[in-house]
Order: structure tokens, then C-alpha cells, then sequence
């Protein structure tokens, strides 16, 4: 079974026969249905899931798929994530950053580039006040 389901109807303690029940779907079909990846489940094992969790399908489906993710890194326009930034020093050290950060599990999304592009251009002064007392002046 896959995992997510199966976390999901540990959660709440429900067995493949509960949601059989409430949902007149024989437990077979269930059965062999959730041993399958969810792309090949039919709209009536969705349905009878989602009810059996109390769930609404579409909902159930964006649990248990997980949502891809795509760095989007256009050299060519000097873009991160839809985001230009103008100047390609710049540019450069925010992908720089941006890049080592992602392979560290951070998946910024459009918002997240347009504030490090804005703390670049307009730092703020108490946070340069601490870069300096940590790094001390030149």
C-alpha cells in the first residue's frame, strides 16, 4: 500500500473494510486499488477513500501527490524564479546563493526572490549594523 495512504488511514484509524463499509465498495476492489500507484486508481476508489476519510477527492488527491517543483533560473533574461534582477554581478551572487540553498532543501518561490533581491538593494541598516559587529569593520 502506499505509504501516504497508509499514514493517512492510520491517522484515523480507519482499515480498508471501515471505509468498504461505508462506502459499499467490496474491500477487493479497495485492496487492489491502493497497492497500485494513485494514477491508476478509478474515480470510484477516489471517492470511496476520500469518504471514508471524510475528505473531499480533490483534496485527497493533492495529499497524497506531491506537488512538483521547479527552480526556475533563466540566465539568458537574469530571472529566478520569474524575478529580473538587472545586474548581472548581482544576478550571478543571488543565483549563487539561491542555488546553495536549494541543494539545502529551500525551494523559494517568486516572493522569496523578489525580498532577497529588495534586501540587497535597500539592506537594512540594523541588519548591516550586525554583519559588522559579527564580522567587524574593514
Amino acid at each position: 500500500m502506499n505509504a501516504a495512504v497508509s499514514k493517512l488511514l492510520n491517522n484515523a484509524n480507519l482499515t480498508i473494510r471501515d471505509i468498504s463499509k461505508k462506502t459499499n465498495v467490496p474491500t477487493t476492489t479497495l485492496s487492489n486499488a491502493l497497492n497500485k500507484p494513485i494514477e491508476s486508481w478509478s474515480i470510484r476508489v477516489l471517492n470511496a477513500v476520500a469518504a471514508g476519510l471524510d475528505e473531499r477527492p480533490g483534496d485527497l488527491l493533492n495529499m497524497l501527490q506531491p506537488k512538483v517543483y521547479i527552480l526556475d533560473i533563466n540566465d539568458e533574461n537574469q530571472s529566478i524564479q520569474g524575478v529580473v534582477i538587472p545586474d548581472k554581478f548581482m544576478y550571478q551572487q543571488i543565483r549563487g546563493v539561491v542555488e546553495a540553498s536549494h541543494l539545502e532543501g529551500w525551494n523559494p518561490e517568486k516572493s522569496d526572490i523578489e525580498y532577497i533581491l529588495d534586501s540587497v538593494i535597500n539592506p537594512d541598516p540594523k541588519e548591516l549594523k550586525r554583519i559588522d559587529e559579527i564580522w567587524g569593520k574593514d
